[in-house]
């Protein structure tokens, strides 16, 4: 479904100072999310490809201070999405073998990128099975790029 969006108005993530100009198309998922992640989810489509594009200076992130986002419904079981925890995961990777795998493969050379959702609360646009493999490795801070608002609208489809 597409959207015309020339101001604030109709768009969740608003309070966060994102100015979408143009034809955006929300995220067809986003109704799906659990509560808590509807909180903190771009609630429009965007590129990975955009995403990475971005030239933002890296900087080093606590995992401790991300654990919280752990015990989200980030990833799809089979075919229901947001069913399943990286905590979940972990705890069973036989059952999870798809997300396990993808955990094990994620490469923590390359920066997660984050969005603050809340001031001072730093939430994952990308990069949750990297958070997960530094968790079980033991690896206490990851490199991370911190996405403005401002900038976040560049990565809007």
């Amino acid at each position: 479904m597409l959207r015309q969006a020339r101001s604030r108005v109709g768009f969740k993530n608003d309070h966060w100072g994102i100015l979408l100009r143009g034809i955006v198309r929300r995220f067809p998922l986003y109704r799906l999310a659990p509560p808590e992640l509807q909180a903190i989810l771009l609630d429009y489509d965007w590129s990975t490809a955009r995403l990475h594009a971005l030239d933002l200076p890296v900087g080093d992130v606590a995992v401790a201070d991300l654990r919280w986002q752990l015990d989200l419904r980030w990833w799809r079981f089979e075919d229901r999405f947001f069913a399943v925890t990286p905590n979940e995961v972990r705890a069973d990777p036989v059952r999870y073998e798809k997300q396990w795998q993808r955990t094990l493969a994620a490469d923590l050379a390359y920066p997660i990128h984050l969005r603050e959702s809340a001031p001072g609360r730093w939430t994952i646009v990308d990069g949750v099975h990297r958070l997960l493999k530094a968790e079980v490795t033991c690896v206490a801070t990851l490199r991370a790029m911190r996405v403005p608002d401002d900038v976040l609208a560049t990565i809007a489809e």
